[in-house]
């Protein structure tokens, strides 16, 4: 073998060992997240627009509670630093609002209604209230920059909540303040490259897909859209390091039969999983 060949082959070796490093989650994650597995996630509530029910509204997680359907749903942080929950950034598809969440305060965003519905955006203390424990929440955390500062406050409004509760982000930085501030505090790194409705950089969405990302958040968990083919990043993080995975977003039931053995848990919405009944009888 000569020089170049076994410097070569020492490279591919350290640069493999470097990835594995990389994107490896938390340590103890499978332990932890063991009262989790196998939950279905009511994708932004119950949701129901044939039945007049808007997606992240109180209504949609009053009729998932109901349904006994864990809930999967987006928090904000608006200019005057009050927590709601809401999905874009922009406010023009739900609410017909040229606006940004972020660039507008808490009483300004409460008169607006949710697809021209009674209903408004709700705070996030509001949800915790009306939840009150009585099934799972998985939190994801909406960061449109490198800046936290969201995250003491969701921090704070969770120490006091008796309820089960996950938190995930696509922002890697999110997930490492919990770490190093709110190390019991179960969280999610949000993986896609192919979703062309997520507001994220390109850039962004390929590492997040190839779980680099995890060198920075460590995660006790991924939660993996299944429109993006599994990389290799993936497959290290399901086969060496067994950590838990979640689908995003299904949307039938033979869409749900084809995940199931796949991952550990389910983001749902459109469909009740495991009930005979249509959605619009829940």
């Amino acid at each position: 073998m000569n020089s170049s060949l076994a410097l070569f082959l020492v490279f591919i070796f350290c640069l493999s060992v470097f990835f594995i490093w990389a994107v490896q989650p938390a340590s103890d994650s499978r332990v932890r997240m063991k009262p989790f597995l196998k939950t279905n996630f009511a994708h932004r509530g119950l949701w129901d627009m044939s039945c007049g029910i808007p997606e992240n509204s109180m209504p949609a997680f009053k009729r998932a509670v109901k349904s006994g359907y864990a809930i999967e749903f987006d928090v904000h942080l608006t200019k005057d630093n009050k927590l709601v929950v809401f999905h874009d950034s922009s406010l023009m598809r739900m609410c017909k609002d040229a606006g940004k969440i972020e660039e507008m305060t808490w009483e300004e965003l409460s008169k607006l209604s949710l697809m021209d519905t009674q209903y408004r955006i709700p705070l996030f203390s509001e949800v915790l209230e009306e939840v009150d424990g009585k099934v799972p929440l998985l939190i994801e955390l909406k960061l449109p920059s490198t800046n936290t500062r969201m995250c003491p406050y969701v921090y704070e409004q969770l120490k006091n909540y008796k309820g089960q509760y996950l938190i995930e982000s696509f922002n890697p930085f999110a997930l490492c303040w919990f770490k190093k501030n709110a190390p019991e505090v179960l969280r999610g790194q949000l993986a896609s490259k192919d979703s062309q409705s997520e507001s994220i950089p390109y850039v962004l969405r390929l590492v997040s897909a190839a779980l680099l990302v995890n060198l920075l958040s460590r995660p006790n968990f991924i939660a993996y859209n299944i429109q993006t083919k599994f990389g290799m990043g993936f497959r290290i993080n399901r086969n060496m390091f067994r950590v838990p995975i979640f689908a995003w977003t299904v949307r039938d039931g033979d869409e749900y039969k084809k995940v199931l053995p796949k991952y550990d848990g389910v983001i749902f919405e459109k469909f009740l999983p495991g009930k005979k009944d249509k959605l619009k009888s829940a």
